[in-house]
């Protein structure tokens, strides 16, 4: 049976526990995507696939949800689209 208080762990000094907070949080939010890439090709493949068929079941759906709109109205129905991006390289915000 064990006599005695159990050893204490090695503790970091609390000046070093917040230099390593620190150091972690002073890099802020990483660009790119969030999820990691697969290694595998087969599953690269079927995730580019699923990509594909979603976009096009989403444009299909859109462009009845179009027509419908389009036969029950009277008058003619215009789409309002939101502007591309700029063509010319140059970057909005940048002074």
């Amino acid at each position: 049976m064990a006599q005695g208080r159990p050893k204490a762990a090695a503790k970091r000094p609390k000046a070093a526990k917040a230099a390593a907070a620190a150091a972690r949080g002073a890099r802020g939010p990483r660009k790119g995507g969030r999820s990691i890439a697969p290694k595998k090709l087969r599953v690269v493949q079927q995730q580019r696939l699923k990509k594909r068929l979603e976009v096009g079941i989403r444009l299909r759906i859109e462009r009845e949800a179009v027509q419908r709109a389009q036969g029950a109205l009277p008058k003619k129905l215009s789409l309002v689209r939101a502007p591309g991006p700029a063509k010319d390289g140059a970057k909005k915000g940048r002074g």
